[in-house]
């Protein structure tokens, strides 16, 4: 019992620092693949299925698939291109850094020569690498001109998942209180003798979860007697309410405890969201098949 009492613990902490609303079904433990290949071929199916879900999520028109897989296609040939500069780059840059190795190894002085050889390529390494971002951007802009608020702000919300969380969130990451209503209820559920037994270790062990996650400044400016102190009181009120009251507050419950512990929220940018997702190079036989439908 008292596993099943510690193994609730790790539990609640989990929760407390959120979840990634994926569900990965009953076959998420399984053999892995031991063959490269077959770990390519698992990886390139699940960033297929990823990108399947922001389509479809997104309910993008006909015209709208059609303007990002041109776009695509475009940030391809980008691509294609500057990596074959690249590859040029990279055969320089070998050459130049193997002659400091030499000269470093024999002990010599590094010559004006040598240095500036070395400043060359890498102005052209640093050069070749702001051309694709700012490529990538213009791209990334003209893609985000397309869509539409709705869109846009459910690709600010979007998180790559494999299996949509149910409810009206389909393309991403739920902002759902389900798995913690869930939880609250097992700790309703366990015996009184138990739990009074064994409350404080209980909340010290949640509370041990959630400093693990937070960011350092963040941590060390909570008081852990407090934090202990009112997860444990958050949890016996828990425990104190009849099921009705229960059933009505357990939601609201939830939130307060997300929002107690909540980091800091980061500015989204979607354009950086979509130079990740639209311009990916997988997304293209993906419109392709699509639009073919």
């Amino acid at each position: 019992m008292l596993r099943k009492v510690l193994t609730l613990t790790v539990l609640i902490g989990m929760f407390l620092l959120g979840t990634s609303g994926c569900q990965t079904g009953p076959g998420a433990a399984f053999a892995a693949p031991t063959k490269a290949e077959d770990l390519g071929e698992v990886a390139n199916l699940r960033r297929d299925v990823q990108l399947l879900n922001l389509i479809n999520g997104l309910d993008l028109s006909a015209e709208q698939m059609q303007f990002i897989l041109d776009r695509g296609r475009e940030a391809e040939a980008i691509r294609e291109e500057i990596k074959g500069q690249a590859q040029g780059n990279a055969a320089a840059t070998s050459q130049v850094l193997n002659k400091l190795r030499e000269t470093l190894m024999r002990g010599e002085v590094i010559s004006s020569e040598l240095r500036d050889e070395f400043f060359s390529v890498e102005r052209g390494n640093h050069a070749l690498k702001e051309e694709w971002e700012q490529e990538m951007t213009r791209l990334a802009l003209e893609v985000e001109g397309s869509l539409e608020g709705h869109q846009l702000y459910a690709l600010e919300q979007y998180v790559p998942c494999v299996i949509p969380p149910k409810g009206e969130a389909r393309i991403g990451q739920a902002e759902d209180t389900h798995a913690g209503e869930a939880l609250l209820q097992r700790i309703r559920d366990i015996p009184d003798d138990q739990f009074e037994a064994r409350k404080a270790r209980i909340a010290q062990r949640v509370l041990e979860r959630v400093l693990d996650r937070l960011p350092k400044g963040q941590a060390l400016a909570l008081d852990q007697e407090e934090e202990t102190e009112w997860i444990l009181c958050l949890l016996e009120k828990v425990r104190g309410l009849d099921e009705i009251t229960f059933a009505l507050e357990k939601e609201a419950l939830v939130e307060e405890i997300k929002s107690r512990y909540a980091l800091p929220e980061v500015p989204v940018d979607v354009s950086v969201k979509i130079e990740r997702h639209f311009l990916d190079p997988r997304i293209i036989p993906l419109l392709e098949e699509k639009l073919a439908m």
